[in-house]
């Protein structure tokens, strides 16, 4: 009997636009908001003043609720009020019992600055669920058990202080640096725990583990991932905190593994600020002592979002087959131990149910009907897990709601841009599974399963896919022109959308077209032309006014005749592969 899920509401760290908002600088607009120590241990700071995490991102607070009604403002009413109804007004808690200061300016005290959305001190007012203004301090104080065990270690992987560390002063940019584990013997990871540096910028980030080596000297900028390093090791987002995995299983690195890993951070610099620093990473516990079994992930979802504006309810769905989990579960069943929805600002509802492919049981092992993407929820199947078997299926729905949004929003890697997302932890590993659809052709793979040297078939074409989305992305004004019944006459084509094209010329290149697999190449292929029929449309449209060069050419014409010519590419590349067969 499978125990019900038990769903974990966790810490969070910032949000840019949409929904509750964390901003980190709204500490600038209160006294000593720096300043605010954690009411159950004094030596932490609340960074989150206004929310219910310490982290902030989730629900308002009381303090955090008057400081929204206060217009963002330290306002004398404000300060008047006791927000917490802890006999201390919120200027006595925070520095300004005069009620006298200014944003800029220095409070009249600095000291014993207490948290004016809580009741303080914790030991006057004891710890009561009815009451959100009291703290749960023996829950907030629980930590991963093994963390604490005298064989367990812990190495820090942080990006590094100096040029490596400066984030770029634009909306988005994906941010890669390698590090080398150790691997004198093989190991174990226990337990990983996010270092958060700089929370104004940090979204989330993804460690991988590579099956080659890789540089460890310098990082770079890019979405994709290298070559080799697919095999999720630990993922944090907004509501992701530490991680225990569970007592027999534990994800191996070391020795004849993989020792070589690939840190990849998300940052929105929503301001465009060109001072942040940022030198977040992950501390990762490990053991020498090696559990019976290896962890592994299974992702779902569905890769090809096309969501209109205004829109109030937009639905998206996938399944993962009964043919696909036989299979990815070609050497037994498995045993979900966690997962976690991921949407982006669009998000509304995500749900996912599992259905026994020998009793036809259908049970909801996701439900999250208020999706929140600054408070998302894990959930967790323990102590007995979810088994999975062959022959078992999936079906995945996310709800969107665009009405905030003036133009189709399409899946993406960007903060605007969408996702529709169930990420899972499973023991035992059988290769880091994907079972995804872009619209109804199934995506499901192993890492493992490769077609000759550095190549997945399966990998590949999810790439192709994702790399079409975002050209699609980019070049959304240009596409919305050329749809007009009078489109301008004189278009412009972005550099990103030109240099996004270029990523698609790249792509086809890829050795993964000399595989086996002329059934799922049929069909990428008519999943593919309408979308890259609209493209060579607009570039079409366009042709000749591109700032940046596509492959080889320099000019900005060969650039467009370059670009106006990658449909052409693709349908030779296809027909090329179809004869080999």
């Amino acid at each position: 009997m499978v125990s019900a899920p038990v769903i974990t509401t966790v810490l969070v760290v910032l949000s840019v636009v949409y929904g509750v908002q964390s901003y980190a600088f709204y500490r600038d607009a209160i006294p000593n908001g720096h300043a605010v120590t954690h009411p159950c241990d004094k030596s932490k700071i609340w960074f989150g003043v206004g929310h219910h995490s310490d982290l902030g991102g989730d629900e308002r607070n009381a303090f955090g609720l008057d400081f929204r009604t206060a217009g963002f403002i330290w306002t004398r009413d404000l300060c008047m009020r006791d927000s917490d109804n802890d006999g201390q007004t919120n200027g006595e808690e925070l520095g300004d019992p005069l009620c006298v200061w200014t944003r800029g300016g220095t409070p009249q005290e600095s000291s014993n600055i207490t948290h004016p959305g809580f009741k303080t001190p914790v030991t006057d007012f004891p710890y009561d669920s009815a009451d959100s203004t009291t703290l749960n301090c023996a829950r907030m104080a629980t930590r991963c058990k093994a963390f604490s065990d005298p064989d367990v270690q812990y190495v820090d992987l942080r990006i590094p202080s100096g040029n490596e560390s400066r984030v770029p002063a634009k909306e988005t940019t994906y941010y890669n640096y390698n590090f080398e584990l150790p691997h004198d013997q093989e190991y174990h990871a226990v337990g990983f725990e996010p270092i958060l540096d700089n929370l104004n910028v940090i979204h989330h980030f993804v460690m991988t583990t590579c099956v080659n080596p890789v540089p460890t000297d310098r990082g770079y900028e890019s979405f994709n991932v290298l070559p080799g390093c697919e095999s999720t090791m630990y993922v944090w987002s907004f509501g992701i905190g530490a991680e225990c995995l569970p007592e027999q299983a534990g994800v191996l690195f070391g020795g004849s593994e993989p020792r070589f890993v690939q840190l990849q951070l998300h940052w929105t610099n929503g301001q465009l600020r060109s001072d942040y620093r940022d030198t977040s990473g992950v501390r990762v516990y490990y053991t020498r002592k090696l559990r019976r079994y290896n962890m592994g992930s299974l992702t779902l979802g569905q890769l090809n979002l096309a969501i209109p504006p205004q829109q109030p309810s937009v639905i998206a769905a996938s399944t993962c087959s009964t043919s696909c989990t036989k299979s990815l579960l070609d050497q037994g069943a498995i045993h979900i131990t966690a997962g976690f929805p991921h949407m982006h600002f669009l998000g509304k509802a995500l749900l996912v149910d599992h259905q026994s492919g020998s009793s036809g049981h259908r049970k909801r092992i996701m439900d999250d009907q208020v999706y929140n993407y600054n408070s998302p929820k894990v959930y967790e199947y323990g102590p007995s897990y979810l088994q999975v078997k062959p022959g078992d299926s999936f079906h995945t729905v996310c709800e969107f709601n665009s009405m905030g949004r003036n133009s189709t929003t399409r899946w993406g890697f960007g903060s605007y841009e969408e996702m529709c997302f169930a990420f899972f932890r499973y023991f035992p590993k059988r290769g880091e599974l994907s079972c995804l659809q872009a619209d109804d052709f199934d995506f499901c793979f192993a890492v493992s399963q490769v077609d000759g040297p550095r190549c997945s078939f399966f990998a590949y074409s999810e790439n192709i896919t994702q790399t079409v989305n975002r050209a699609l992305n980019e070049c959304d004004d240009v596409i919305t022109d050329v749809q007009r019944p009078t489109p301008s006459t004189v278009p412009v084509c972005s550099p990103t959308c030109l240099s996004q094209i270029d990523r698609v010329l790249k792509a086809h290149r890829s050795p993964c077209q000399q595989t086996r697999h002329k059934s799922e190449w049929n069909v990428l292929n008519s999943l593919l032309q309408p979308r890259l029929a609209t493209l060579d449309k607009a570039l079409k449209h366009c042709q000749g006014t591109g700032t940046v060069s596509l492959g080889e050419q320099s000019s900005p014409a060969a650039a467009g005749t370059a670009a106006s010519a990658f449909l052409v590419l693709f349908a030779s590349a296809f027909l090329a592969l179809f004869s080999a067969f």
